[in-house]
C-alpha cells in the first residue's frame, strides 16, 4: 500500500513548494518555489532528504495530518511546537521546533503557529509524488500550476510520497536553527533610482516601514512616509521584467516588496533589489512588523552570499540525534570522558589516598 499524508486540517495558506520553476519568466510562469529556501534546506537535512526536494509549507498556523499506508518521517523546520498523536496508544507527545519526527500509520501531527517568523515546512522523508509542471512541483495556485491540484492544500487532501521504505534510526533535531526574525534587508539601489532625486533615496533608507496586511507570497506592501519620483520621471514606464525582492514605487510612494509569485513584468520604476542573501528573509515577514533597507554594494552583497552559505553550514552542524524528553543520548555518553580518575581498588593505595582517606582530627 502507497504511503501517503492526509491533511486533517490545512492549517493556513498550505501549499506544496520546492525550489520553484526556473526559465519561464519570457512565458509569464512566475518562479513560485518556497518563500525560505533556507528553512526548506534544513528541514530536507532533518529528514536525510536532498536540500531542496519538496516540502509542506505554510504561513502563521501549521496543519494536521495523518500519515496513512505506512511510516513516514516528518521535518518540522521553523520556530513551532507540535503534538504528536499516537493511533496505537492514544499517548500524545510534544514535538520540538526544528526536529523530525516519524508517523506510523494513523498517527497524527498537529502544528501550532509559528512563534518566531511567519512560514514554517513539513519535509517528508523520501519526498512527495506528484508529477512536477514545468520541471517543479511548486503550487502556484492563481494559475492553478503544479502541487497538489494547482492550489492551496485543503482538509481531506492525500498527499503522495515516493516512499513506502519505513524510516530507521534516531530522529533528528537541529539544535542552533537561524534566527527568522526580519528587521532589516540589505539592497542595491536600481534599477531605477535615478527616477529619485538624491533625498528620496535617502528618505527611503533612513525610514522604518510597516508590512501592511497586503502581505503574501506575491509581495509586501509596506507602510510609512511615501517615497515619491521625480516629476518629469513620474511612476510609470514601459513594462519590464521583475524579479523577487524588486522594491517598486507606485503612485502613492508606499514601496511593494516582490516576493516569489510576483508577475513578471510590471511597469512602475524600482528605486532598490534585495539581495540575495536576504531574499529568504521575506518569507519570514509577517503584517505589522517594522523593516528597514540598507543600501550596499555588489561586493558587499556577494560577501553577504557567502556569509549566509556559512550560517547554514553551521546550523547543519548542531544536526543531531534525537532521543526525546528523559531519554539517555548514548552518543553523548559514549564521547564523554567517563574514565578520569579511575583507580584499581586492589592494589596498595598511594601515600596521598591513604592521607586522604583518614578521618579528620577531632
Amino acid at each position: 500500500m502507497t504511503t501517503t499524508l492526509k491533511i486533517i486540517a490545512p492549517g493556513m495558506l498550505c501549499s506544496l513548494q520546492d525550489q520553484g520553476r526556473a526559465g519561464y519568466g519570457q512565458f509569464g510562469v512566475p518562479r513560485s518555489g518556497a518563500t525560505d529556501p533556507v528553512a526548506l534546506r534544513l528541514g530536507n537535512a532533518l529528514v536525510g532528504n536532498a536540500p531542496f526536494e519538496a516540502g509542506i509549507e505554510f504561513r502563521m498556523v501549521g496543519p494536521t495530518l495523518q500519515a496513512q499506508g505506512g511510516a513516514v518521517r516528518v521535518g518540522l523546520a521553523c520556530q513551532a511546537r507540535a503534538e504528536h498523536s499516537c493511533a496505537q496508544t492514544q499517548a500524545v507527545t510534544p514535538v520540538s521546533a526544528w526536529q523530525s519526527i516519524t508517523l506510523q500509520p494513523g498517527d497524527t501531527l498537529k502544528v501550532s503557529s509559528v512563534s518566531r517568523g511567519a512560514t514554517g515546512y513539513l519535509t517528508l522523508a523520501g519526498g512527495i509524488a506528484c508529477e512536477p509542471v514545468l520541471g517543479g512541483i511548486s503550487t502556484y495556485a492563481r494559475a492553478n500550476l503544479g502541487g497538489l491540484h494547482g492550489q492551496w492544500l485543503k482538509a481531506n487532501d492525500v498527499i503522495p510520497l515516493r516512499s513506502d521504505a519505513p524510516a530507521h534510526g534516531c530522529e533528528k533535531i537541529i539544535a542552533a536553527p537561524p534566527d527568522a526574525s526580519v528587521t532589516q534587508l540589505s539592497v542595491i539601489l536600481g534599477p531605477q533610482a535615478d527616477f529619485f532625486s538624491t533625498s528620496a533615496r535617502e528618505k527611503f533608507l533612513a525610514s522604518t516601514f510597516i508590512a501592511s496586511t497586503q502581505t503574501d507570497r506575491m509581495g509586501i506592501r509596506l507602510q510609512g512616509d511615501p517615497i515619491h519620483a521625480l516629476p518629469d520621471k513620474g511612476n510609470d514606464l514601459i513594462s519590464e521584467g521583475l524579479v523577487p525582492g524588486a522594491i517598486q514605487i507606485p503612485g502613492d510612494g508606499q514601496p511593494i516588496v516582490l516576493g516569489v509569485d510576483c508577475q513578471t513584468v510590471g511597469g512602475y520604476p524600482k528605486i532598490a533589489t534585495v539581495i540575495s542573501a536576504d531574499l529568504h528573509k521575506l518569507g519570514q515577514i509577517q503584517p505589522g512588523d517594522t523593516l528597514r533597507f540598507k543600501a550596499v554594494t555588489l561586493a558587499e552583497a556577494q560577501q553577504q552570499r557567502q556569509a549566509l552559505e556559512r550560517r547554514i553550514a553551521e546550523a547543519l552542524s548542531t544536526l543531531y540525534d534525537h532521543y526525546g524528553a528523559g531519554a539517555m543520548n548514548l552518543k553523548a555518553l559514549y564521547e564523554s570522558n567517563l574514565i578520569d580518575g579511575v583507580v584499581n581498588a586492589t592494589s596498595d593505595p598511594t601515600p596521598n589516598e591513604t592521607e586522604s582517606c583518614k578521618k579528620p582530627s577531632t
